[in-house]
């Protein structure tokens, strides 16, 4: 089994809220925790009832707000932390040859992740590779993420949380800077190189957020990626499982379906984190970050630590493809109006103006 970590989870989650909050202390000051345990309580409501009572609980959550960012990861943090090794455990025990292998020559793993955040998602399958013995010893992170204010956030998780517990690790992330409701495509271009070596990608928490009204936009983002992974690419969505949010996830799903060899699929799971190695607890310290979130009647009343999740998820793999030739790719992008400019990077293309002529080429030969 790892070693014990040396950094708390809990104290990890702490540093992360700090520099969500600006904080110049190791830990939050009691104002701090009021505001934080306000901000958790909102956010909770916003995904219970989001969308139903518009003029408390919004539709989209905005994430550049560092109370909103703060609220997510006390509300969620620890809870999203263990999903992802609990999604692993479920397809290992399917089939362990679908779950991919570091590379055993640098012990490396890259996964690509839809709407990062702060990417604690990371944590779980970092534990999931490392819980025997050290098999994962170099992370490469694909970020995609439209809101930057996270960029800091994510850097502290990878710091405190993921160094703090695999002390050997290696992290390198990339961060994408993309909207998936927007055409990505020249964006994800620029990172072909990258996208192409994804081990797996990660598609947790963000759909939610999407109107069904951008549905098309995303899948054309999501094939892009798809269609340039260079080998078999374990895919694994998770998604709150509340009615409201369902017509903007089932979608993904069907689409995932039709294209990709399904390993398992639920429309609503609970899972539970009360127990086995990724147990969420109180620390019994009367300091620990849980302790005082939780733990404590703070203005005549305390929220509740949960040690469950509800989740819709699936997990699917890529049918195996032929290696593309660089001259299908460069014909893809002249398809796209796209072209390398002078710095490398791939460019909009300029339309050529069209004359008469090529517009209506043989025309004088009518008269």
């Amino acid at each position: 089994m790892v070693k014990p970590a040396e950094i708390p989870f809990t104290e990890a989650l702490e540093s992360v809220l700090v520099n969500i909050w600006g904080g110049t202390k190791s830990n939050l000051d009691a104002s701090l925790i009021k505001k934080t345990r306000k901000a958790l309580v909102e956010i909770r409501g916003a995904y219970r009832f989001k969308g139903e009572f518009r003029k408390k609980y919004p539709s989209t959550i905005q994430y550049r707000l560092a109370k909103n960012r703060a609220g997510y990861l006390a509300a969620f943090g620890q809870r999203h932390a263990y999903l992802t090794y609990a999604h692993l455990k479920r397809v290992e025990s399917k089939n362990p040859e679908l779950i991919p292998q570091p590379q055993e020559t640098k012990s490396e793993l890259v996964i690509t992740t839809l709407g990062a955040g702060a990417a604690i998602e990371t944590f779980g399958i970092c534990f999931f590779y490392n819980e025997e013995s050290q098999k994962l010893r170099k992370l490469r992170l694909n970020l995609v993420e439209k809101v930057d204010a996270w960029i800091p956030n994510r850097h502290t998780v990878f710091d405190k949380l993921l160094k703090g517990t695999f002390r050997k690790l290696d992290v390198i992330p990339v961060d994408i800077d993309c909207d998936l409701t927007k055409d990505c495509i020249p964006k994800l271009a620029n990172y072909y190189d990258a996208i192409a070596k994804s081990d797996i990608l990660l598609i947790y928490n963000v759909m939610n957020e999407i109107t069904t009204i951008h549905s098309s936009m995303v899948w054309r983002n999501i094939k892009f990626i798809l269609n340039s992974v260079e080998q078999p690419l374990l895919i694994l969505l998770a998604e709150p499982s509340a009615p409201n949010a369902s017509p903007r996830i089932n979608w993904l799903k069907t689409q995932l379906a039709q294209c990709t060899d399904v390993i398992l699929t639920s429309d609503e799971e609970e899972f539970f984190f009360d127990s086995g190695p990724l147990r969420i607890e109180f620390e019994n310290t009367g300091i620990g970050l849980n302790d005082r979130l939780f733990g404590q009647t703070m203005d005549g009343s305390k929220p509740q630590l949960k040690t469950s999740l509800k989740r819709t998820h699936m997990a699917c793999r890529t049918k195996p493809q032929s290696p593309i030739s660089i001259e299908q790719v460069l014909k893809q992008l002249a398809m796209l109006q796209l072209k390398r400019g002078k710095k490398g990077r791939f460019v909009r293309q300029s339309k050529q103006q069209q004359t008469f002529w090529d517009k209506y080429p043989g025309w004088d030969k009518l008269q």
